[in-house]
């Protein structure tokens, strides 16, 4: 299978319209030598009016757009619309994982432990909002995010409610819905699933209050700890919840779920990323190489799964 596909023209689909687009680059810079390494045949390509004449040029689409239009399900379906494989998660499952506050929903449904919060539209009435956190009986401090934005853009802690207006505007700025949650303190771990079974954890300590954007990109901001110390009672609890998570939104491919470990070592699903950043330095392939995964093989593997996928359609 994997020789065949060196026949095959792949498409690396990367920059897009996201205030993730510099991340996009990167990732698929990353992958696009990967694959020229590994003796595949790549076109890179943008997410621009060249979109459609490019799916031509085509036989497989390497995802490595993130946020919105890229991570959302909508080039999802055009790719489905053409009949291009592709890799990631489908159209469902994309919406559904980038949407925050339904993918949360599902979550609470399913019974995974999650933080509590409510959603928040450009222009509430502060009364209303007020009055909805009460009901809800979520207190300070808050953590604010937009609700279809991703590498924490946006996103802060508010300690007290008179913070609560600038966090808020400042999070309308990347979307016209807002998540409020109850602010979970514990440990942050990061777990990467890989074509339905685990793959392995790090864990996150920024130097920021929390893993921010500028945490996650600036080098020298984050320790990174690929053995975290936990104990075996913890680490199944984060594996069971994350790909218990991955099956209720239906994500494919590989997929890093967000996951805070409580003080009392309980594991609150944060949010999926089904299209994980993918250089040398981002966290999957740090995890997969601790397995003894290589940057390339993980790469080809994941171009694999999308023919394979696509197959059994």
């Amino acid at each position: 299978m994997r020789e065949s596909i060196k026949n095959f023209r792949i498409g690396v689909l990367a920059g897009g319209r996201s205030a993730e687009r510099e991340i996009s680059i990167k990732t698929g810079n990353a992958v696009a030598g990967s694959l020229k390494e590994s003796g595949y045949n790549v076109i890179t390509f943008d997410l621009d009016e060249n979109f459609v004449e490019n799916l031509k040029n085509i036989d497989v689409c390497f995802i490595a757009l993130h946020g919105t239009y890229g991570e959302d399900g909508r080039v999802q379906g055009a790719l489905d619309i053409f009949g291009i494989p592709y890799t990631g998660s489908g159209v469902l499952a994309s919406a559904l994982a980038m949407d925050k506050i339904k993918s949360k929903a599902l979550f609470s449904f399913y019974g995974l432990k999650t933080p509590p919060g409510i959603a928040v539209k450009a222009g509430e009435k502060r009364e209303l909002l007020m009055e909805k956190l009460e009901h809800a009986d979520i207190k300070p401090p808050y953590f604010i995010k937009p609700n279809a934005s991703g590498s924490s853009i946006g996103c802060g802690i508010v300690h007290k409610e008179e913070e609560l207006a600038n966090a808020l505007n400042n999070a309308f700025k990347y979307d016209d819905e807002v998540l409020i949650e109850k602010y979970i303190k514990g440990r942050e771990i990061q777990f990467a699933a890989a074509f339905g079974k685990p793959l392995g954890c790090v864990e996150v300590k920024p130097k920021d209050i929390f893993y921010s954007y500028d945490a996650k990109y600036t080098k020298g901001m984050t320790e990174y700890l690929i053995n975290p110390e936990l104990t075996q009672e913890e680490y199944d609890e984060c594996e069971t919840a994350a790909l218990k998570a991955n099956e209720i939104i239906g994500c494919k491919g590989v997929s890093r779920t967000d996951i805070i470990l409580s003080c009392e070592s309980s594991a609150y699903i944060l949010e999926i990323n089904t299209l994980p950043g993918l250089t040398e330095l981002s966290l999957v392939p740090m995890i997969a190489g601790n397995k003894g995964i290589s940057f390339n093989r993980l790469i080809e593997d994941i171009i694999e799964d999308a023919v394979i996928k696509k197959e059994k359609q």
